[in-house]
């Protein structure tokens, strides 16, 4: 029994240990997936921008201050990535699993937040466009 119960042992403090290993390079994946994700809107933020731009130069254009509020919306969103990127560093050796665990998870939110602001931004500007070439 007691062989058992030591057995028992080991196996959760053997799991224990490879779960903590696994879980930086989890969320480093996950924060690669929303990356990734990320920067196929950026294309889409840009030709938003691109064609709210032009829509600006038109002088007869008449929705001009909501495409000038659209356009700052979308340099925001893609400012705000710019930062995540440069300031992101995945590398983390000589770091503890807690240190790059904290990190990972603080860069995961991040980047959560970036989608979201990109998305929000490219969904408006483009429900914008629509009204416009309705019209």
């Amino acid at each position: 029994m007691k062989r058992i119960v030591t057995l028992i042992f080991a196996g959760f403090i053997l799991f224990g240990c490879t779960e903590k290993k696994a879980q930086p390079q989890t969320l480093s994946d996950d924060i690669i997936k929303i990356h990734d994700k990320v920067m196929g809107a950026d294309a889409r933020l840009m030709d938003n921008k691109m064609k709210l731009d032009t829509l600006l130069k038109q002088d007869k254009f008449a929705g001009k201050d909501t495409a000038k509020m659209l356009i700052a919306k979308l340099a925001a969103a893609d400012s705000a990535m710019d930062t995540w990127m440069n300031n992101f560093k995945p590398d983390y050796k000589g770091k503890s699993d807690d240190e790059t665990a904290a990190y990972m998870t603080s860069q995961k939110k991040q980047i959560m937040a970036v989608d979201s602001q990109i998305t929000e931004a490219v969904a408006e500007s483009n429900k914008y466009l629509l009204k416009i070439k309705g019209k």
